[in-house]
């Protein structure tokens, strides 16, 4: 079989995650013959790419994995594959709480990637931190709030941001929302940047930044800076997998090995939590809430264009 149909498994995962996760991958497969590959570096976008043409499930790999985008990709392979698959097991209640699992059974999450706060201390003063996504809108912290993006240098639009912000941001407060948070950013810079200049007194730090939890707990100078975990829900992006009815039992091998303990500790000692089993329990902070679109939501709406809508909203009122 030619294109795509031909894997039983094709993946990306987010970028600290795809040495482990292809690590544990590897063990759990390879006494198994399974055609399979998580994409790396330059391939990242490739093979995924030539999905969008089609439009059968019969064409599609039988098992896809990554994280969920307000793409046209995503929307597309929701619309094309199945449903019907079996959600994790002990499910952890802020998982539960916040509709984390796809009721049609299309979309399989096994990890999530929670947004928090990275605050820093001596650049707050006497301000309180922020608590709640609202208050990255008010005057309190104008000009002083940091989140991801990347262009090749300061001529150009930025090509890559931190489009769940956004969005997440408008669908909760508005195109008005989306303007006061404007009003409040400081910069977008590489999250691995914003995390290792955080309580250092470089000039192109901020008092709050915008992060993966991941990569805010990777913050050296934790004397001088705090994470915050927003009691509102860390806006969450769910991880996970969609896959053909006719496959699954050839792809009992990896349905066992993402609901696994080996795997699940993998995530959670990466603050890439997983949702359910025996690592997940001990994976998040304690009262820890998430903040998820909605499967309903999602689906009812052109999220990409949304995405869109959000982005040029904050880029125009922003104006760096």
């Amino acid at each position: 079989m030619a294109g795509p149909g031909r894997w039983d498994l094709l993946g990306r995962v987010p970028m600290p995650l795809r040495r482990p996760v292809r690590a544990e991958l590897d063990r759990a497969l390879r006494c198994h013959d399974l055609a399979w590959s998580v994409v790396m570096g330059g391939a990242w976008d490739a093979p995924f790419d030539e999905m969008l043409a089609l439009h059968s499930a019969d064409d599609l790999p039988g098992m896809v994995m990554t994280s969920w985008a307000p793409d046209a990709l995503s929307a597309h392979l929701l619309a094309t594959y199945p449903g019907g698959a079996c959600p994790p097991p002990d499910l952890h209640p802020a998982c539960a709480e916040a509709g984390l699992i796809d009721p049609l059974g299309v979309f399989s999450v096994f990890a999530v990637i929670p947004l928090v706060f990275l605050v820093d201390l001596r650049r707050l003063g006497d301000r309180p931190p922020p608590r709640c996504w609202g208050d990255l809108l008010g005057p309190l912290y104008r000009g002083d709030v940091v989140f991801g993006g990347w262009r090749p240098n300061d001529r150009v639009p930025f090509t890559d941001y931190n489009q769940i912000l956004l969005l997440g941001l408008f669908e909760r407060f508005g195109a008005e929302g989306i303007r006061a948070f404007a009003a409040n950013v400081k910069a977008l810079r590489h999250n691995v940047v914003s995390a290792k200049i955080a309580g250092s007194g470089h000039p192109g730090g901020a008092a709050v930044t915008v992060l993966p939890w991941m990569q805010a707990e990777m913050s050296p100078r934790r004397d001088r800076v705090a994470v915050v975990w927003p009691e509102d829900g860390a806006l969450a992006m769910p991880i996970g997998t969609m896959s053909r009815p006719d496959r699954r039992e050839r792809l009992r091998p990896v349905f066992e090995c993402l609901s696994g303990p080996a795997l699940g500790r993998v995530l959670a000692r990466n603050c890439y939590p997983p949702v359910g089993g025996a690592a997940a329990q001990a994976a998040f902070p304690a009262q820890a809430r998430l903040s998820w679109l909605g499967w309903d939501h999602v689906r009812a709406h052109d999220m990409a264009e949304r995405s869109r809508i959000a982005g040029r909203l904050f880029f125009e009122s922003w104006g760096g």
